[in-house]
């Protein structure tokens, strides 16, 4: 069932658990919502408890709650809030965002007033990079093994999560709560005018809290690339704002490299970007000639090597980061449109056909002759 369906269903099924006397939606207004659902249509066929939930038992289920959300809108306008609430806390992804951005920009100025043309902030965020890639890439190998061997949609999502790093899963339950926090502020916002309603949208946000994982998970991977695709953009405008804003000059202290090993080293660390910009990386002669000769003397001009730098940062990780954030965002569609229902709503199927008439037998055809 797609996010938005089922969202609606629960919210729906939580209130009619938690309501059985009718006081926050009547019971005339569900029987009329069954039989409009049901109206012109054929009637699904009720499951037994176990037995998952057809297509035509989950559209009934839908047209039936949108139908009772909109007398639930008449009574409480707010119950939109609940369900955008539970689409996800927005300020989170912001605030992550943020500060992926802004270590990227603070680290670009850990050399102080000089440009390394080693740019060793940016070493490190390749490296972290990279070492991050070859663990999706071995557990991308792993999926297709794992997922034969698991029985049930239940245990691969199980697997999943299991092969999520610690800070996934912790970004996953930090989702999660947060959605509850927020229709935890709204039930207590409008608890004073609205107090049956309260129980009902606690339980959703529970029951959200468990059909929503797959959803929450791949949130957070997305919302980690796309923190450190910021990360690698706040650390290029840092550096470019010190060569090309502070004309600040570049070079290297002799106390790490020589010429000789500098230019290799630098051949590694710049190649791919000197090959895509055709910014050329000096002979180790000319390497020799940036060495810095004081506190504030030697060096050179830093706009060549902030070109190989930006260049670095997109081939290495901005690049990778954004096919990454593409692939995990239609992961997450996938996962919005085939959202599964709760074992239980097949009880909660059949107890709300029970009260519908039973389709009249078609009449019998008339002889000819």
């Amino acid at each position: 069932m797609r996010q938005r369906a089922l969202q609606t269903v629960l919210l729906v099924h939580a209130i009619e658990q938690t309501d059985l006397s009718g006081d926050a939606l009547s019971l005339e207004d569900r029987a009329h919502a069954s039989g409009e659902a049901a109206d012109g249509r054929a009637l699904p066929t009720a499951a037994d408890a176990s037995a998952p939930l057809t297509g035509d038992s989950e559209r009934f289920l839908a047209r039936r709650a949108d139908a009772l959300l909109a007398c639930l809108r008449v009574r409480s306008p707010g119950i939109d809030r609940v369900l955008a609430a539970a689409a996800g806390p927005s300020s989170l992804d912001r605030t992550l965002l943020l500060l992926g951005f802004a270590l990227g920009f603070g680290i670009a100025f850990i050399d102080g007033g000089r440009i390394d043309i080693f740019a060793y902030p940016l070493i490190g965020l390749v490296l972290w990079n990279l070492i991050v890639y070859v663990i999706l890439i071995v557990r991308a190998f792993e999926l297709p093994g794992r997922a034969r061997t698991a029985q049930t949609a239940t245990v691969r999502d199980a697997a999943a999560a299991r092969r999520d790093g610690f800070l996934r899963r912790w970004l996953a339950r930090l989702y999660a709560q947060r959605v509850r926090a927020r229709i935890e502020t709204l039930i207590t916002h409008s608890i004073g005018f609205n107090a049956p309603l309260a129980p009902g949208l606690r339980r959703f946000a529970a029951d959200w809290w468990e059909v929503g994982r797959p959803l929450f998970r791949e949130r957070a991977r997305r919302l980690l690339h796309m923190a450190a695709l910021l990360a690698a953009v706040g650390l290029m405008l840092g550096y470019d704002l010190r060569g090309w804003m502070l004309r600040q000059v570049a070079g290297w202290g002799t106390t790490v490299f020589g010429p000789a090993s500098a230019h290799t080293a630098l051949v590694t660390l710049y190649g791919a970007a000197s090959a895509v910009s055709g910014v050329s990386i000096p002979s180790a002669h000319d390497i020799q000639a940036l060495a810095w000769t004081g506190a504030t003397t030697g060096g050179g001009p830093a706009g060549p090597w902030l070109v190989l730098i930006d260049w670095t940062a997109l081939i290495y990780i901005v690049l990778p980061r954004l096919i990454a954030i593409i692939i995990t965002t239609l992961s997450l569609w996938r996962h919005a449109i085939t959202l599964r229902t709760p074992p239980s709503f097949a009880g909660y199927l059949t107890a709300v056909m029970r009260p519908l008439p039973s389709s009249p037998d078609p009449p019998p055809a008339e002889s000819s002759g």
